[in-house]
């Protein structure tokens, strides 16, 4: 779902970005607040379970990697 999607990208980008609030009621439209909040913290697990993958060099050799920094980090 491009909702989801959206929020996704605006959670990677640390909540800054300037259509976060379109994103939100955009994704308002097809979930609840529970939902959104299960969604956001699933969100939030798998970035930092992938932050700790690559950091670690756990990532396996063959799988192409999409390096995104993290905002405000180096």
């Amino acid at each position: 779902m491009k909702a989801a999607l959206a929020w996704a990208d605006v959670v990677l980008g640390g909540g800054s970005d300037p259509g976060r609030d379109a994103a939100l009621e955009d994704l308002r439209s097809h979930f609840d607040d529970a939902q959104i909040v299960e969604l956001t913290y699933a969100i939030g697990t798998f970035i930092g379970y992938s932050k700790q993958i690559i950091t670690l060099g756990l990532e396996p050799e063959d799988l192409p990697l999409l390096v995104i920094p993290t905002p405000g980090v180096g």
